[in-house]
Parts: structure tokens; C-alpha cells; sequence
């Protein structure tokens, strides 16, 4: 099984023979970095007889260009190899030096390709990646369903991830610093396999994609919580983080992705994201509308106990419909039919129960009506979008 407390796997410089510092590693690059004007990682002196620097412990898929403290390297001081089995100690990028560069020696590029030669970016591909060449896992550890389900998602909206791991880390720690960056996360379900969300939003939610209703006879032990501290109106990210540097080279101020209405009520709620595995400006820009549009306005936490173990196949972030007669809509009325999102689930089979948490997503199912003359506009009710009350559990 996956053990997500275990290091990432690098390979280290000591594997060569005259490595110029044999505690160094081999880092791991993702995605495009080649924007700017200087390096983002530091490329690792593996034989400093023979002036060879990897640039990355795997192939590249290019271009790349390098730096030493003196700025641009000239490309006719060394010679490139973004793909050397180099001593036969397993293929990486390389770069060998006529003379001694000015280190450190930095690398601005495109990182790690995917087997048909494009470059690996979108952030699940980047996880499974990392998950399957890096930290031991097969794909039987991953939960196929929900993995395709969040890489469409994230391609979708455009997502693009890219970033570096220069020492090994723990498995858990690099892929929530990866999902998060996106809004994502990932657990692990019954049968120890992880899966993954990257939507516990609204979204677009079709009556086919609900999976199930929770019948109100069916629960129990029932709370709604809502935290006007968890509220964030206007998110600023600061992103396009630079390994060599160990800073951010870019910022996004959120004033196009505000939430007018939501600032009108609650006032200013501003919240700063720090994005390392985000590099390009329209991927910052729907992270931070992602996360004002999931959480300008209070939404409820509701928890249950259900009755029988029928809905354990869900999954966190699947929606589903919820109708509670004593908590109210937004009219007042008995809450019908509301959307929400599964947040977690927990199995009792003792008691053949499950422990439910859900949020509220703001929306309900709605119906329309045929203008066929059957229905008056008398005001009794709408020509669409009208809250659907009927019952479907």
C-alpha cells in the first residue's frame, strides 16, 4: 500500500563518482517554467571532473537555458542532453561545461514529458506522475473513477501546474501543497486506494449527476453550522515561485474576481494565496474565482446520521439532493430538494448507519413550466428556475 508519511524518491549525486556535493539530489521539474529571466532551479554538479551539471534527475522536453551569478550562460559554453543515460546510471538532462561556470548554475525550462513527448501539466497527471515514478505506487493505489473524474475537471477550467521538488519530502505533504494550489485534495477511501476532488463547489450540476437524495425519514442526529469566519470576497494569490530564489515572481490582486454582492454585505474579506505550483496568470485568476465563488457567501455544513449503509458509494464531492423540513430556504420556506456536495463519509457497521457531512451549495433543483397554457402567470408561480418541490426520495 501506499505510504503517503514516506519520502518522494530522488536520485541522489552521490550515485556518481565524483559528484562536486554528494549530499545533493536530483530534483524533479513539472510543468513549463520557462517564463522569465532567470533561472527558477538550481541544476546539480554530478561530475566535477568532466564539468557535467544535471539539470533534472529524468529527461526534459525543453528548451531550457541556464544562468550562472553572472547572468545568461552563452549556449556555446556548454552542450545539452535532455535525455543522457549519463554512466549509465539512468536517463536525466544533462548539461557539460567547456570551462567552470560561475555556480550557482540555475535552469529556466520546460520539465518532465509524458510519453507521447508533451509536457506533463495538468496538476493530476502531475500527481499521478509523482505518485507512480517517485513515491512507489501503482496504479491500483489510485481510485480510477474519481481520478478521471478530477483530471477532467481540471482540464476543463484550464489548469495548467508546474514546479520543482528539489529533496525528498513526504509523499502527503507534497501532493496536498500540489492539490491545494487547485483547490483540490485527496484521501483515502475503504479499501486503502486514494482518491481525488477537485470540485466540492457547486459547479455545473446536471440532474444526471446527482447521484442520490437523502430521504429526511432516513436521518438523524442532524446539525447546520455556518461560519461567517471561513467567508473570503476578493482572493489575491501570489504565484510563479522560484526554487532558486526561494521567492515569488509574480502576484495577482484579485480586484476582477471580487465578489461585489458579498463585500455590499459583509464588508472586505480579503485572503492571500500562496501558489508554488502555479506559474501562468489565467490559472491564478480561476483559482481565486474558484474560491470566492465557493466561499463569498456563508454556506452551511450540514451533518447527519443515515439510516442503512445504501449511499456508501459516494464519494467526497458528489452531489446529491437534500431536503430537511425544519431548516429553511432562502424564502423561509422548508428546505427542499437543496444541492449539495458530499464532504466526507464515515461507515458505522456496527450500528449500520453512516455519518454524513455535506455543503450546502446555494443551489436547488428546479423545474419549469410548459407554455402550453395549462399554468397562468398570475404569480403563482415562474416560467423557469422555480424551486422543484416535488419529492424523490
Amino acid at each position: 500500500m501506499l505510504d503517503l508519511d514516506a519520502n518522494l524518491s530522488l536520485a541522489s549525486a552521490l550515485i556518481y563518482p565524483s559528484p562536486k556535493r554528494p549530499t545533493d539530489y536530483l530534483p524533479l521539474v513539472y510543468g513549463d517554467l520557462g517564463q522569465g529571466a532567470s533561472g527558477v532551479w538550481t541544476a546539480i554538479c554530478v561530475d566535477s571532473l568532466n564539468l557535467v551539471y544535471a539539470l533534472a534527475g529524468h529527461p526534459l522536453a525543453g528548451p531550457v537555458h541556464l544562468y550562472d551569478k553572472n547572468g545568461p550562460i552563452d549556449p556555446a559554453d556548454y552542450s545539452l542532453n535532455l535525455a543522457h543515460n549519463y554512466l549509465y546510471k539512468g536517463v536525466v538532462a544533462t548539461a557539460t561545461f567547456a570551462a567552470p561556470p560561475n555556480e550557482p548554475v540555475t535552469v529556466r525550462g520546460r520539465g518532465k514529458p509524458d510519453a507521447g513527448g508533451g509536457l506533463i501539466d495538468n496538476p493530476l497527471d502531475l500527481a499521478r506522475d509523482l505518485l507512480l515514478t517517485a513515491a512507489g505506487a501503482t496504479l491500483a493505489d489510485l481510485d480510477a473513477n474519481s481520478f478521471r473524474r478530477a483530471q477532467a475537471r481540471a482540464a476543463g477550467l484550464g489548469y495548467r501546474a508546474a514546479g520543482v521538488v528539489e529533496r525528498p519530502r513526504q509523499v502527503g505533504q507534497v501532493l496536498a501543497e500540489l492539490l491545494g494550489c487547485f483547490l483540490g485534495n485527496s484521501w483515502r477511501d475503504g479499501r486503502g486506494r486514494l482518491r481525488f476532488s477537485l470540485d466540492i463547489g457547486a459547479g455545473a450540476v446536471t440532474d444526471g449527476d446527482l447521484l442520490t437524495s437523502f430521504s429526511a425519514a432516513d436521518l438523524r442526529d442532524m446539525s447546520a453550522t455556518a461560519n461567517l469566519d471561513d467567508l473570503c470576497n476578493l482572493a489575491a494569490a501570489h504565484y510563479a515561485y522560484s526554487w532558486a530564489d526561494k521567492a515569488y515572481a509574480a502576484a495577482y490582486d484579485g480586484q476582477d474576481a471580487r465578489d461585489q454582492r458579498s463585500i455590499g454585505l459583509y464588508g472586505l474579506l480579503p485572503r492571500l494565496l500562496e501558489l508554488p505550483w502555479v506559474r501562468d496568470p489565467a490559472t491564478a485568476r480561476t483559482v481565486c474565482g474558484r474560491l470566492v465563488g465557493l466561499v463569498g457567501f456563508p454556506r452551511r455544513l450540514i451533518s447527519f446520521e443515515e439510516a442503512g449503509l445504501v449511499n456508501l458509494p459516494l464519494e467526497v464531492g458528489d452531489p446529491a439532493l437534500l431536503s430537511l423540513p425544519w431548516l429553511g430556504d432562502e424564502m423561509g420556506r422548508p428546505l427542499v430538494n437543496q444541492i449539495v456536495r458530499v464532504l466526507a463519509l464515515e461507515p458505522r457497521f456496527d450500528a449500520g448507519s453512516t455519518r454524513v457531512t455535506v455543503l450546502d451549495t446555494g443551489y436547488f433543483k428546479t423545474r419549469a413550466h410548459p407554455a402550453d397554457g395549462s399554468w397562468l402567470a398570475d404569480g403563482g408561480c415562474v416560467a423557469g428556475g422555480e424551486r422543484d418541490r416535488r419529492e424523490y426520495c
